[in-house]
């Protein structure tokens, strides 16, 4: 300590991670992030100045109100790692859902991204596990 300030060697930022490694690799931050972009696409392209492509009524309620759910989903599967196969089940069939009722599911890109989001949160193995199968 010099004069007040903490300083530490060259590598001693690398000890002080494994927590922060060890928290994201307990997750599914992939799937996470992919059902969380689907639904924000999903809920952005209805409330964007596209009023020409869009259809009023149905398919802006339903636009807010699937996207919006697509990214709950995307942050309950980053919090809550339990829940997985539920939350990604859920994920892909409100992202299909968003596909017939939502303006093509934000175009399709938002349906790809919420199935996409959604499988891979529905196959993911905490990492302790796919260790041990190894």
């Amino acid at each position: 300590m010099v004069l007040g300030v903490v300083t530490r060697p060259v590598g001693a930022h690398r000890a002080a991670s494994p927590g922060w490694r060890d928290w994201c690799r307990g997750r599914p931050l992939l799937a996470g992030a992919c059902t969380f972009a689907g639904g924000l696409v999903v809920v952005l392209l209805p409330a964007g100045a596209y009023t020409v492509l869009l259809l009023p009524g149905l398919a802006g309620v339903s636009g807010f109100l699937l996207g919006g759910m697509l990214c709950v989903c995307g942050l309950c599967l980053v919090w809550s790692p339990g829940l997985h196969g539920f939350l990604g089940l859920v994920a892909a069939l409100i992202a299909l859902t968003a596909l017939v009722s939502s303006n093509i599911g934000g175009f399709l890109l938002g349906t790809l991204l919420g199935l996409l989001g959604g499988s891979l949160g529905f196959a993911w193995t905490p990492g302790e596990i796919a260790q041990e199968s190894r």
